[in-house]
């Protein structure tokens, strides 16, 4: 009897002597897929990304397809490059992504999730102008009359190419923060900001003087996409798969009328009593889902 228990016996012993490498090996947790993106604006002092609209949006969409395409980590630098930099590092593959309004162009050399992020937001521009100046906005009537004003804006934006077909003043530059510097001093009449952006930007540059323009809305169809790598095929499918589910189950819509951004836009932009003047946008991709009308904003 004892002869047979031996080798029972040993073999209990050698599988209890497995079991903690057994264990570790049944215990190490699948990497996640890193998303690398454009930094979102900030600075070192105020840069949150978990309150950036734009980050949220993709970190809801990863998460829809969390169980069938495993755990992800979204990398976001802290230092803002400038645009045509980032659409340059997409192409190269250095980052993954890059939430941004579309173009003809830029769907030629990105891959373009074609699900508006936005609702079409980006298509609704308000104006920040100099708080004396809105006398001069109140009396404009007509496309004509604006077209006697000069906008301010970044030369690789495609609202400047919009506005200057559409015959409206352009004067470009090639930053960001310095159109606020350059509309202080005079050197443009306003600087048209897509409707959830110029409340936010107001507070962050906080320059005496500019504030939101009460009267006007320019406005041309234009969606805000996620950009991939053209040969980021395996990310692109994720993306378009997760953004449907949340499209689905309610869950964007959700997160689009409730963030902090978005509703601001409802609270004071006044958007259904503004006039508007309508531009063509000849920039307008053709596969571009104007018809589906569940993807868009209405005010």
């Amino acid at each position: 009897m004892k002869q047979y228990f031996k080798p029972v016996l040993s073999m209990i012993l050698c599988f209890a002597a497995c079991l903690p490498s057994l264990s570790l090996w049944a215990a190490e947790p699948e990497q996640p897929l890193v998303v690398r993106v454009r930094a979102f604006r900030g600075t070192a002092t105020n840069y949150d990304q978990t309150k950036e609209y734009k980050y949220q949006v993709l970190k809801l969409i990863l998460e829809k397809t969390e169980k069938t395409d495993g755990p992800f980590k979204i990398q976001a630098p802290q230092q803002e490059l400038p645009q045509a930099r980032d659409f340059e590092m997409v192409k190269q593959g250095y980052i993954d992504v890059i939430l941004t309004s579309t173009s003809k162009e830029r769907e030629q050399e990105l891959h373009p999730i074609r699900i508006p992020f936005d609702k079409g937001l980006y298509g609704y521009h308000i104006a920040i102008i100099n708080e004396s100046d809105q006398p001069k906005f109140s009396a404009v009537r007509t496309l004509a009359d604006l077209q006697k004003l000069w906008a301010g804006l970044n030369d690789v934006w495609p609202e400047a190419k919009v506005f200057q077909e559409n015959g409206l003043n352009v004067v470009s530059t090639s930053g960001y923060r310095e159109l606020f510097a350059m509309l202080k001093e005079r050197r443009f009449d306003y600087f048209p900001r897509v409707a959830h952006e110029p409340w936010r930007e107001l507070r962050d540059m906080n320059i005496p003087g500019l504030v939101v323009e009460t009267d006007l809305l320019i406005y041309y169809p234009t969606p805000g996409y996620i950009f991939t790598n053209k040969n980021n095929q395996k990310l692109a499918d994720r993306l378009e798969r997760g953004f449907r589910m949340a499209l689905k189950d309610g869950s964007f819509d959700k997160l689009f009328y409730n963030h902090p951004d978005m509703k601001e836009v409802f609270e004071k932009a006044n958007l259904k009593n503004r006039r508007v003047f309508e531009l063509k946008n000849s920039s307008l991709p053709a596969e571009t889902p104007l018809s589906d009308k569940s993807l868009w904003y209405a005010p």
